[in-house]
C-alpha cells in the first residue's frame, strides 16, 4: 500500500500560522453568509451566524488564490504522490460570538495525521488541524478540522460510489412530526423531541453565492470537469455549508433563548449540486445550563452527515 504518511508529512506536525484579517468582519459579510444559507439576515445584523468566521477565507488577507482557485488557508503538505483533499469534518466551539467591528485573527496548527484505507484498499490521509479565533483578546471559537486526502488515481470521495445502502431515494422529504416545532420563549424542551427539520435543495447557484459569502472559490464547488478529474460525478457541495445548514436548524429551533456553543459533525458520503438535504435532530440531553440535539443530514435515503450533535446554553438576555 502507498505510504502517505511518510517523515516528511510527520515532521509538519506542530506547525503553526497565524492570519490577522486586514478589516473588520462587517455587517455586509455577515448579511451575505446569512442569505447564502438561508438564515434570517434580520436576526444577523451586529453580530454573525456562529460558524461564519470558521467558514470564511475574509480572515486569512490573501489576496491571490493558489492553483485551485482557493483563497482560504493550505497547508500544502509534501505528499508523496498529487492527492486530492475532502473534508471529513469540524469540530466548533462558540465562546463569544463574533461582531461586525471585529478584526479577527486565526491562528493554526497542525496537531494529527493518521494513515487508514478505504473499503478498496486504497490509502487515506486523516489529517486534523485546530484554528482559535480572536478579537481583541477575546476568545470568539475554536475549531478542529479533519481533512482526507486521497490519491488522484483513486481520488473519489469516500462513499461516492453507492450500494445498497447509501443510494439516494428519489421521494420527496419526510414531513416535518407533528410534534415538532420551535420553543416558545421560556419553553424548555423535551428529551426524545423532534425538532422542525430543514429541508434545502442546493443548487449550483447556492453553491456559487455560498462560496462568494465566505471568499470560497475553490474549483470542486462549481467546475463539473474539474470535479471529474477529482473522481466526483458532479460539483460537490461545501462540507462546512452543511455544518453552516445544521446551525441554522437548530437556532431556528431555539429561537433567542439560546445560543449555539458546539457544534460537531462527521462528513461521510458527498452531497453533489442538485440534491435535497434533509437536516434532522432529536433532543439528547437537557439541564439547567442548556441542552443538546443530536443530528444528521440526508440525501433521501443516504445519510450524507452523522454523527453529529449541537450543543446549547440558556441565553442570558
Amino acid at each position: 500500500m502507498t505510504q502517505l504518511l511518510t517523515e516528511e508529512v510527520r515532521a509538519m506536525l506542530g506547525t503553526s500560522v497565524t492570519y490577522v484579517a486586514p478589516e473588520q468582519l462587517s455587517r455586509a459579510s455577515i448579511r451575505y453568509f446569512a442569505l447564502a444559507i438561508g438564515a434570517d439576515p434580520e436576526r444577523w445584523r451586529d453580530e454573525a451566524p456562529p460558524t461564519l468566521i470558521c467558514e470564511s477565507a475574509q480572515l486569512t488577507g490573501r489576496s491571490a488564490p493558489d492553483g485551485d482557485s482557493y483563497l482560504g488557508h493550505t497547508w500544502e503538505l509534501p505528499l508523496p504522490q498529487p492527492c486530492a483533499m475532502f473534508r471529513g469534518g469540524n469540530d466548533y466551539q462558540f465562546f463569544r460570538p463574533a461582531r461586525f467591528d471585529d478584526v479577527i485573527r486565526t491562528s493554526w496548527t497542525l496537531v494529527d495525521a493518521t494513515q487508514r484505507r478505504d473499503r478498496a484498499g486504497e490509502p487515506l490521509l486523516f489529517v486534523t488541524a485546530e484554528a482559535a479565533y480572536t478579537a481583541n483578546d477575546d476568545l470568539l471559537a475554536t475549531n478542529a478540522e479533519t481533512m482526507i486526502f486521497r490519491p488522484l488515481g483513486s481520488a473519489q470521495p469516500e462513499g461516492a460510489a453507492p450500494d445498497a445502502e447509501t443510494t439516494a431515494s428519489a421521494s420527496e422529504p419526510e414531513a416535518s412530526s407533528p410534534h415538532a416545532r420551535q420553543l416558545a420563549p421560556g419553553e424548555w424542551p423535551n428529551v426524545g423531541t423532534e425538532i422542525p427539520p430543514l429541508h434545502r435543495c442546493i443548487e449550483l447557484p447556492d453553491m456559487v453565492a455560498y462560496g462568494a459569502a465566505t471568499w470560497d472559490w475553490h474549483r470542486l464547488h462549481y467546475d463539473l470537469a474539474f470535479a471529474q478529474r477529482l473522481g466526483a460525478p458532479a460539483p460537490l457541495v461545501d462540507g462546512q455549508m452543511l455544518g453552516a445548514l445544521l446551525a441554522e436548524c437548530v437556532l431556528r429551533y431555539a429561537g433567542a433563548g439560546a445560543r449555539l456553543t458546539r457544534l460537531a459533525y462527521r462528513n461521510r458520503t458527498p452531497v453533489l449540486a442538485g440534491n435535497t438535504v434533509s437536516c434532522t435532530g432529536t433532543i439528547a440531553t437537557v439541564d439547567d445550563a442548556g441542552f443538546s440535539v443530536d443530528l444528521s443530514v440526508t440525501v433521501g435515503d443516504r445519510i450524507a452527515v452523522a454523527p453529529a450533535f449541537a450543543q446549547l446554553a440558556w441565553s442570558s438576555s
